[in-house]
């Protein structure tokens, strides 16, 4: 991804502490704001925090001081980046017959929130340092509600 097709851009090194999640979301809220894309605002801050949550806790198990988090946007859609220290492919848990995570376990919501309400995700592994970013992609429009609402029709559909 060129910074012709993402000119807006921030970058935020955070501490893989319990308190870096409040301090990523509340970057995200301000920084949509300044961009004028208060649309996306709440579906971006819910992901980044899932995504700066699992990569906390993947980076604090393995000693590392920070995590990293990158915004960026075309003014249209909004691209979150976060880097943690595990080179470890992100785990989706396994969903129930409903097509959606077992709501009697703990976590493993994160990543099908992503899923669910991004237009798209994914992940790659960095050599230095050496970790993976997970990433996901915001589109304006509604188009991330949208799916939502339709995944959602399909799992009622099936009970």
């Amino acid at each position: 991804m060129t910074p012709q097709q993402w000119p807006l851009c921030s970058y935020l090194e955070l501490g893989a502490l319990p308190t870096a999640v409040p301090c990523a979301r509340l970057h995200a809220r301000h920084l949509l704001w300044e961009w004028g894309l208060n649309g996306l605002a709440a579906d971006t801050e819910l992901l980044v925090s899932e995504l700066v949550t699992n990569a906390v806790k993947a980076t604090a198990e393995r000693q590392q001081a920070a995590v990293l988090l990158r915004l960026s946007s075309d003014s249209a859609r909004v691209l979150i980046e976060v880097w943690d220290a595990d080179p470890q492919p992100p785990a989706p848990k396994e969903l129930g017959h409903d097509g959606t995570p077992d709501s009697q376990e703990e976590g493993g919501r994160g990543l099908f929130l992503v899923a669910v309400l991004s237009a798209r995700w994914d992940w790659y592994p960095t050599q230095e340092p050496a970790g993976k970013v997970v990433w996901c992609e915001m589109e304006a429009a509604g188009s991330a509600r949208q799916a939502l609402l339709r995944r959602l029709r399909d799992c009622l559909r099936n009970l």
